[in-house]
């Protein structure tokens, strides 16, 4: 039988079917797999691939994929105009849920601009907010490492799959954001790096954060898409300033003249984000109250069931990744149709529940 990840490989891998493409489809007929039948019903326009890789041979490296039918793939990413279909994670996958901010700026940094990028890294991630950045040369690989040099929590959003190394010179930050922090990617495990790769990956890094800082940047600076993605979904922009002398900082300079705040003093950074530090304490206590838990229950996200209040768990638990009807829903559950209702509108408002065509319901 084909599993969701199955078929969200074979759809990828197939000619003429893109992440749109796909998002629609997954949209239209519910599940991966609903999807992929049909398409392949549509043998005229494509060809889907029957036998995908093994996705077995990538666990055993510890890549985990996620397709966006699981119920613990980030409600964030659904945002997007153009959400991937399938992400693939190595690490601490339950990061993904914490307070984060982003650190971003030119590959060609300045010594100045990747010592600010690391003292950012280091507040932050001493403060249990969580890094995220793109593992980039210059100040991307900068605040990875400041956060982790305190123990901190990090994220690097990849440009290419997770089972290749780039930039090569990474190689040893790579590992230890494996072990230590996450690594992502929407790009299949063998996937090289290429340059439209970076613009795209940059909308992630914009969802997956509440703000987004920026260290040297020039004109034409990639770290402005990610601006541009954050600006389009309300995230916060911050930008340090630099001389004018520096071409790295025009980007920087021009961000703080429309109105991004101004970072005087990065040792101070924990000022412009008393809710996230808050929010940060608070998960900070909930690991150590679950310190005796499995360590490996880090390489998976936090159950779903804990953002949905108990009176509705049976009945979310009775959605699926396909589409179900309300009366299907109601025998199942043994409520009136009327009160299913009620439940899968507050599902929905909870971001947990999907209505389809034809007063359908799946599980978000």
């Amino acid at each position: 039988m084909t599993s969701e990840i199955d078929a969200f490989l074979r759809l990828k891998m197939s000619p003429g079917v893109g992440d749109r493409r796909i998002s629609a489809l997954v949209e239209l007929f519910g599940s991966g797999v609903s999807a992929l039948r049909a398409a392949e019903a549509q043998g005229s326009l494509f060809n889907p691939l029957q036998d995908p890789p093994a996705f077995s041979t990538w666990g055993e490296k510890g890549i985990r994929a996620l397709p966006m039918t699981d119920g613990d793939y980030p409600a964030v990413l659904r945002e997007l105009t153009d959400p991937p279909p399938l992400l693939f994670l190595k690490g601490r996958a339950r990061l993904l849920g914490d307070p984060s901010v982003a650190i971003v700026g030119s590959r060609r940094a300045t010594e100045g601009g990747r010592s600010v990028a690391e003292a950012l890294g280091r507040r932050l991630g001493a403060a249990g907010i969580t890094v995220v950045s793109g593992m980039a040369l210059g100040i991307d690989g900068a605040a990875h490492r400041g956060a982790l040099s305190v123990g901190g929590k990090t994220v690097a959003v990849l440009g290419s799959g997770l089972d290749v190394v780039y930039p090569p010179g990474h190689r040893g930050l790579f590992r230890e954001l494996g072990k230590r922090g996450l690594l992502v990617s929407e790009f299949l495990p063998w996937e090289a790096a290429l340059p439209h790769h970076f613009p795209k990956r940059n909308r992630i890094i914009a969802a997956l954060v509440q703000a987004i800082i920026v260290v040297e940047a020039g004109e034409r600076s990639g770290a402005l898409i990610t601006v541009d993605h954050g600006l389009d979904m309300g995230r916060d922009i911050l930008a340090v300033p630099g001389s004018l002398q520096n071409p790295q900082a025009r980007g920087t300079n021009a961000l703080i003249r429309d109105g991004a705040r101004l970072i005087s003093d990065p040792e101070a950074i924990l000022d412009e984000f008393p809710l996230l530090v808050e929010q940060a304490a608070a998960a900070r206590r909930m690991d150590l109250e679950g310190a005796d838990r499995d360590p490996a229950e880090d390489l998976f996200l936090p159950p779903p069931e804990a953002t949905v209040p108990r009176d509705l768990q049976a009945l979310w638990r009775a959605l699926g990744p396909e589409p179900r009807g309300v009366d299907t829903l109601a025998e199942g559950v043994g409520l009136t149709p009327g009160e299913v209702l009620a439940g899968l509108s507050m599902l929905e408002l909870l971001g947990r529940a999907s209505r389809c065509p034809g007063m359908r319901y799946r599980r978000a």
